[in-house]
């Protein structure tokens, strides 16, 4: 067997690559390691850790279109949506608000049983969420966790 550690990077392609480092740097806080004109690629960090996130620019964006991202939705092949992890469920609402303030609308904000996730597009209408594990998601796995998925209301505290 394969012994994984954990997911090392995604790489996405974007029609604006300057909008998009604006938006992951800017509004999520990921870091510039390196921007590449050679391979023409932005490599980007959270945390301690090397590249988490590449973003290269389309050569051609409309050559290949996919079915619009969306919870639930299943249709076509590709990656559906890409979730970034915080620490604690206070993380979660402080990310909530930062979204808001930065003018991103929030798709839905969501109490899962095992989870608290908070769904976005990006400026390339991928779907992102910022989730929230609770320190018993694995049990709750386990014992078939039913999710209601029922709606959040955050407030500002």
């Amino acid at each position: 067997m394969i012994k994984l550690q954990r997911i090392g990077h995604v790489l996405l392609t974007v029609r604006d690559l300057e909008r998009s480092k604006a938006f992951y740097t800017g509004i999520l806080g990921f870091k510039v390691l390196e921007q590449d004109p050679d391979h023409g690629g932005l490599f980007l960090s959270l945390g301690e850790y090397g590249n988490t996130l590449d973003l290269f620019p389309s050569t051609d964006p409309d050559a290949f279109p996919r079915p619009p991202s969306g919870l639930g939705r299943r249709q076509g092949l590709g990656m559906k949506h890409l979730a970034f992890a915080v620490a604690t469920e206070e993380d979660l609402k402080q990310a909530y608000f930062a979204l808001k303030d930065a003018g991103v609308a929030i798709h839905r904000a969501v109490d899962h049983q095992s989870q608290k996730s908070v769904y976005f597009f990006d400026p390339d209408d991928y779907l992102l969420e910022i989730v929230w594990e609770r320190p018993n998601t694995r049990e709750i796995f386990e014992q078939g966790r039913h999710d209601t998925d029922t709606q959040i209301e955050f407030e500002r505290g």
